[in-house]
């Protein structure tokens, strides 16, 4: 009987002991956390306060007309045409031996590179509307022009080839500017012995050349919109509203 009285009582105790037990767990459980954790959620939350920037997905940088990649700066030539076939035996003799002194003077990282790109009228139809007259049958020869310019550039159907030469340097940023500088000076120059026009393609021209190859189908100049925050992946309320203005 006393074995049994003590069974009982011991029994009683464990299950008392066992509910404290679960009561005390679940209530640890459900406490918010406080120290190491709160603070981490501090840093996250500035951190994502920070506005991301396309160049932190791309890890590339255009600055001063330079594409930044690390340590090695490139700049972009955009090449000329000529109609080779249509000069004279001497006039290909020339430029052959132009262009034969020009490849041997390279003695830096050169790379060429082609694409095709839909035809691009904007800066034709910024200069006619530059130029101002009052005189009727010119204006109404401007816009007639004009027109027909931006159905050409909108006709999708038409593209064209485009060559660049890219330069680049490892080193410094300050040492990169001058090098590349010099390099793209004396490159320019001896292809224009050769009567071909380059072009040292600008900050707004690399990000549209980029984009044109990344979204061959777009048609947008991208360059205006990242003067509206386009190089941010979140834009604020007012800079959304400009873009959409600006779009429209």
């Amino acid at each position: 009987m006393v074995i049994m009285i003590i069974f009982l009582f011991l029994t009683v105790l464990f299950i008392i002991g066992t509910v404290i037990y679960l009561n005390n767990k679940k209530k640890n459980v459900n406490a918010p956390k406080h120290s190491t954790n709160t603070k981490d959620n501090g840093k996250n939350k500035k951190k994502n306060k920070g506005k991301k920037q396309l160049s932190d997905i791309l890890q590339i940088k255009i600055k001063d007309n330079l594409i930044c990649l690390g340590t090695r700066y490139s700049t972009v030539i955009k090449l000329g045409n000529i109609d080779y076939n249509m000069l004279s035996n001497n006039e290909q003799d020339s430029i052959e031996t132009v262009l034969i002194q020009t490849a041997l003077a390279i003695d830096y990282p050169v790379q060429f590179f082609s694409t095709t790109e839909f035809i691009d009228t904007s800066k034709v139809i910024s200069l006619i509307r530059k130029n101002r007259t009052n005189k009727p049958q010119i204006r109404e020869y401007k816009e007639y022009l004009i027109e027909y310019l931006e159905n050409l550039m909108e006709n999708r159907s038409i593209s064209v080839v485009k060559n660049y030469a890219i330069i680049s340097y490892d080193g410094t940023y300050e040492k990169a500017i001058e090098e590349l500088n010099r390099k793209a000076l004396s490159f320019t120059g001896n292809l224009l012995r050769a009567k071909i026009v380059c072009e040292i393609l600008n900050e707004d021209e690399l990000y549209n050349l980029i984009y044109r190859e990344l979204n061959k189908n777009s048609a947008i100049n991208v360059s205006n919109l990242i003067k509206e925050g386009g190089k941010n992946l979140y834009v604020g309320k007012k800079q959304k509203a400009r873009r959409n203005k600006h779009i429209r």
